[in-house]
């Protein structure tokens, strides 16, 4: 009797099958491949951004310092224009003085 009872406690066995394990399931050079290619058409694009904006920065600076140049050489012409008109003006009231104190050397002599 003792027979009939451990074979009602105990269950039959099944054998499955053990699957094969693959060691490079979680290596896929495909997916690694398309990802970097993702991340640098990222990366280059992210760049390309900055080096745009800042050359519209710098053309904005760039505008400004050929404005404030053609500004100063203004200013520079309009100060030798003004040198000049002094000088001019120096010199004719230098010959009027020379002249006139000529006339009283003379008209005193």
């Amino acid at each position: 009797m003792s027979n009939k009872t451990e074979a009602k406690d105990t269950f039959p066995k099944i054998e499955v099958a053990a699957a094969p394990q693959n060691p490079f399931n979680a290596f896929d050079p495909l997916a690694a491949w398309t990802a970097a290619q993702q991340n640098w058409q990222k990366m280059m694009s992210d760049a390309y951004g900055r080096a745009q904006a800042w050359a519209d920065e710098y053309a904005q600076i760039e505008a400004q310092m050929f404005s404030r140049a053609r500004t100063a050489v203004d200013m520079w012409a309009q100060v030798a224009r003004d040198t000049i008109t002094y000088s001019e003006q120096l010199s004719a009231q230098a010959r009027k003085l020379g002249f006139e104190a000529i006339r009283r050397a003379s008209a005193g002599a």
